[in-house]
């Protein structure tokens, strides 16, 4: 039996891998999952990643942009911070759910908004009072997962990666981007790779990824919106730390 890193990362001549990552926000390949995409690229395995919101409701580091800076305009910083951070992950195929060809055929763009979040304890987000139908969260999951199976019509990937459960630190675009890997995973017969979201989860295999680490702080510092990485640790928008991502946690999830 294949382990999770086999299935992401094992190629011969006669079969090749190509997995998909399924990530919440600009920011959360990297901050979730930087070394393993780094480590996969690496090694040649052509990544495909999908990003499901543009970030517009995230907060900013300040000095970063103006204080006057719209939402509009965020977005737009949170897409040129994302390319840089792909391109140094060496990710060289990513696409925003419900863009094509990440949309369901012959139906028009749409743009899932950020559904945001409040902290509900320490190290744990919940839902926050926006009250906005275009969010990620409020949209119809059937809409969702119908745009992903369009885009993996046309990627045509071996494995779908997602977060698990409890998706990292409780956002409620994380959870519902392991809700949509799941059911793309289940509607399209493809495996499901799952990564932990505690270094205790348990049933995961865990894979040391710490030569990853240059690579993994230059993409976060792309981020620079959202982040800043002091002394080796990642310092988020709302000063919480988090150590850097140089380990993996991975599950493979039988259909």
């Amino acid at each position: 039996m294949s382990t999770p890193l086999e299935l992401l990362a094992s190629a011969s001549e006669a079969v090749s891998v190509k997995p998909l990552f399924v990530h919440a926000h600009p920011d959360d390949e990297t901050v979730q999952t930087g070394s393993l995409l780094s480590w996969l690229t690496g090694h040649g395995v052509p990544v495909v990643l999908l990003t499901c919101s543009r970030g517009e409701q995230g907060e900013i580091v300040a000095g970063v942009l103006p204080a006057e800076t719209t939402s509009g305009e965020l977005i737009r910083v949170r897409e040129r911070e994302l390319a840089c951070a792909t391109e140094t992950l060496g990710i060289t195929e990513h696409y925003l759910l419900g863009t094509p060809p990440a949309r369901a055929g012959g139906l028009a763009p749409r743009h899932y908004h950020d559904s945001g979040m409040r902290w509900v304890r320490e190290g744990l987000a919940g839902p926050a009072d926006i009250d906005d139908p275009e969010t990620f969260t409020a949209s119809d999951l059937d809409d969702e997962v119908a745009d992903l199976l369009a885009l993996i019509e046309h990627v045509r990937p071996t494995v779908i990666v997602g977060y698990d459960k409890a998706g990292s630190y409780g956002h409620p675009d994380h959870v519902r981007a392991h809700d949509l890997a799941v059911a793309a995973a289940r509607a399209s017969g493809l495996p499901l790779v799952e990564v932990a979201s505690d270094d205790d989860s348990e049933g995961f295999e865990r894979y040391d990824l710490a030569d990853q680490k240059q690579t993994v702080i230059a993409a976060l510092r792309c981020h620079a919106t959202q982040l800043s990485v002091v002394d080796d640790h990642i310092v988020h928008v709302g000063g919480q730390h988090q150590g850097l991502p140089l380990t993996a946690g991975l599950r493979l999830v039988r259909q």
